[in-house]
């Protein structure tokens, strides 16, 4: 009994028909010399990798999708979804499955495999508590699902003494590419495996021709007969002078020969056309964009950009969900789940990244502190207003809009009636909107005013009594009359508040700046909509 069979705690079975092969019919097909192509190439998932479209392709998909991050998950109680940092599986899942290799080492292997031999084999580990300690990726060509006594297990010959051991359905990570019974991945390698064959033949050509000094080989003709030592000696003679550093160097011949050109032209044989072709027919297996392939023949800025979403959108995110769903039948439950972070893709675009932050900051979605921490810098303190959520001051919410007409406010003039309760509702929620958009406002008024040397009064009042003035009007505007300037009962309640704030101000502590600003911004707020309801009662 091998190593995994004793961590599994299970003891090797006979198989239920003997003659199902153990592994991949395509290393079935190579140990018994099948898999040639009709290129005349030998096929296989490894021969394929030698075709630079092929490596191209499998590394740009495998890279990409394991660069990003791939967290644990949870949904809380009121909806929202956090990281569970805390969760036992996050550091296998985010950081290092296992003890040689991290995140992004494994999951490349693991997209590698799925991409080349269509299935991917990971052993999962647990500890006798049966907690998940390590996943260890298999040999997808040493790998398959069985069925023991009508049952799905997973035979691996990747052991120690190379003898077939079993592992039970939920100790197995299998990623599958496209199937037709659910149960194993077609290899796209296998399945198409005349392009590829197509594909490395042209290359196999392309390198004897300039081995050969991209000289057309052709027919000595010799007036007499030579004997099998002349032969050996001409043939040895020929090729020391048609390859190598040698290949471009005229021909001298003797006794009478000469030289036939038989050999097609490179040219009349599409031989650079033929290539191309390959390469794009191959990239379609892969869905992989050609300016990934640094073709660049057809691309443009724009048309670049879109085929760059759509390989994000058809081509990662498809290979991410299976990898994800996956992960989630097999290692979490409940409300945990993993995904790929596919917001790291902006980090790399600089201006997009803060175009979205700002779209989401000034929509009420981010606080300063969510942008912040997306720009891996140091978060503000919340005093000073880090995690306040903003919002433009002119939107309402449809439903107050809605109950507003209910019940007959007149919009034309925006009189406030805040003799019921939904009147107040509105009354909050704009004056909430005119205060917060005026807090950081005098943050700014109050740093200036306690960060000087000495408390000069006369600088106080001019800090806040524009800022007070614009209050003023902004909540005459907001709630009676939009046309009208302020009244001089309102301007001579401005200046008495800002006379007021700059008196106060003498006792001012740099360290008491924040609760300072929320508090007179508060007060101040309030004390204009008092009074310009009495001026308007009046």
């Amino acid at each position: 009994m091998g190593l995994l069979s004793r961590s599994l705690g299970i003891q090797a079975l006979s198989m239920e028909d003997p003659a199902q092969p153990l592994l991949p019919y395509s290393a079935l097909f190579e140990s018994l010399g099948l898999g040639r192509s009709d290129a005349g190439v030998m096929v296989n998932e490894k021969q394929a990798m030698r075709l630079p479209t092929a490596f191209a392709c499998i590394t740009v998909i495998s890279s990409d999708l394991a660069s990003l991050p791939l967290p644990v998950l949870q949904h809380m109680p009121d909806g929202s979804v956090q990281e569970a940092q805390t969760h036992r599986l996050y550091p296998i899942l985010h950081d290092q499955p296992n003890a040689n290799m991290t995140s992004v080492v494994f999951r490349s292997a693991v997209l590698a495999s799925v991409l080349g031999w269509g299935n991917s084999y990971s052993f999962i580990r647990r500890d006798r508590a049966n907690r998940v300690i390590e996943i260890v990726p298999l040999p997808s060509d040493r790998t398959s699902p069985v069925w023991i006594k009508g049952k799905l297990m997973y035979a691996t010959t990747a052991t120690a003494d190379g003898q077939a051991e079993y592992m039970m359905p939920e100790d197995v990570l299998h990623i599958s590419g496209l199937s037709f019974d659910g149960y194993v991945g077609m290899s796209p390698i296998q399945t198409c495996k005349n392009a590829f064959g197509l594909g490395l033949a042209a290359e196999k050509f392309g390198a004897q021709l300039f081995g050969n000094g991209a000289r057309a080989s052709g027919v000595l003709t010799h007036p007499n007969t030579l004997n099998p030592v002349a032969q050996e000696n001409l043939k040895k003679s020929l090729r020391e002078a048609m390859t190598g550093d040698s290949a471009l160097r005229p021909l001298i011949l003797e006794e009478g020969m000469t030289w036939n050109q038989i050999t097609v032209n490179p040219d009349d044989a599409q031989f650079l056309e033929t290539r191309k072709f390959q390469r794009e027919e191959i990239a379609s297996l892969y869905r992989v964009p050609m300016h990934l392939l640094q073709s660049l023949e057809r691309a443009t800025n724009n048309n670049i950009e879109h085929q760059s979403l759509d390989y994000i959108r058809y081509t990662l995110r498809p290979w991410a969900v299976r990898i994800e769903q996956e992960i989630n039948r097999k290692l979490l439950s409940g409300p945990f789940f993993c995904e790929h972070d596919f917001n790291a893709f902006q980090r790399g675009d600089y201006q997009s990244q803060v175009e979205g932050m700002m779209s989401l900051r000034l929509g009420g979605v981010y606080s300063a502190n969510d942008c912040m921490k997306q720009l891996r810098e140091n978060p503000i303190p919340a005093e000073d207003g880090g995690d306040v959520r903003i919002a433009p001051i002119n939107m309402m919410p449809l439903k107050i809009l809605a109950e507003q007409a209910e019940k007959g406010l007149d919009a034309a003039d925006n009189e406030p009636t805040t003799n019921t309760d939904q009147g107040e509702a509105i009354t909050d929620v704009r004056r909430g909107r005119i205060v917060n958009a005026y807090r950081r406002i005098f943050r700014d008024a109050v740093g200036r005013v306690v960060n000087r040397k000495s408390y000069d009064e006369t600088f106080a009042y001019r800090a806040f009594q524009p800022l007070i003035f614009s209050a003023a009007e902004t909540l005459m505007a907001m709630y009676f009359a939009p046309s009208k300037e302020l009244t001089e009962e309102a301007e001579t309640q401005a200046n008495k508040l800002a006379r007021s704030v700059a008196t106060e101000a003498k006792d001012w502590r740099a360290e008491e700046a924040s609760a300072i600003a929320t508090r007179i911004t508060d007060e101040t707020t309030a004390a204009l909509y008092r009074s310009l309801i009495e001026q308007r009662s009046n």
